[in-house]
């Protein structure tokens, strides 16, 4: 079955991701663009720029395929993404280095 990708999140239940992270005084961002790579590996420079070009607000390895599965079953969905690094784009921040 091919279903329509482009609002994915279950709009309804947002309201109520939002007020348990205020409460729990977590900084939280209602909406954004998520890019989702294949991993485990982070993007190269050239990536993570273009990327950024695009409008993509979080980079992440995990949101794909669940969302895709969760959208074909008719489940609700909602991604609750902890920032670690803003990549190399951010030139200024430290980085997350794969140990290994």
């Amino acid at each position: 079955m091919h279903c329509a990708m482009f609002k994915v999140t279950a709009v309804f239940k947002l309201p109520v991701l939002i007020e348990v992270a205020r409460n729990l005084g977590v900084k939280c961002h209602p909406k954004g663009t998520m890019l989702t790579l294949e991993g485990p590996r982070f993007s190269s420079r050239a990536e993570s720029l273009m990327f950024h070009q695009w409008g993509a607000d979080v980079l992440n390895m995990t949101t794909v395929p669940e969302v895709v599965l969760a959208r074909e079953a008719g489940l609700c969905y909602a991604s609750i993404a902890m920032a670690t690094d803003y990549d190399c784009w951010k030139e200024h921040e430290e980085t997350v280095f794969e140990n290994g």
